[in-house]
């Protein structure tokens, strides 16, 4: 049913869960996951900080990637004890544009997302993060509390 698990992924602790759930769901169905982490694009004051010393934004860029790249590395070895094939993606842009456009490319049957607590009102108004990607992806989505 589950052929290909998607997984949203960053640093926090609900993609922690998610990807812990993705991981038990994937070797009950014989799955493998794809760990999918968007690097955000800098805020527009960046460009101030590239005006006075041109090569801190690629010094950040290059120390978010290693950053990713490590934790990819920790989940890599964690599904490999646990049997489960694991690929990972790591990709620049607006955070669900791009997750969108990598589903788009792997095609998973399900996306794993770690479901923050607490958005507040504006949250509950206009739909956070989780929301955006449910109305937009072509898989089906299991959010994580």
């Amino acid at each position: 049913m589950f052929e290909k698990i998607a997984v949203a992924f960053d640093e926090s602790p609900e993609a922690e869960r998610a990807f812990r759930s993705a991981l038990s769901l994937a070797q009950l169905a014989g799955s493998e996951i794809y760990v999918v982490t968007v690097i955000e694009n800098f805020p527009a004051y960046m460009s101030y900080v590239h005006a006075e010393a041109p090569g801190i934004p690629k010094l950040l860029t290059e120390q978010r990637c290693a950053f990713y790249l490590d934790l990819h590395q920790k989940v890599k070895m964690e599904a490999e004890r646990a049997g489960v094939p694991l690929h990972t993606e790591l990709v620049e842009g607006e955070e669900v544009e791009a997750l969108l456009n990598v589903l788009e490319e792997i095609q998973p049957n399900l996306l794993v997302v770690g479901l923050r607590q607490g958005s507040g009102m504006m949250g509950r108004i206009f739909g956070g993060t989780a929301h955006r990607i449910a109305l937009h992806a072509k898989c089906d989505l299991l959010g994580i509390r």
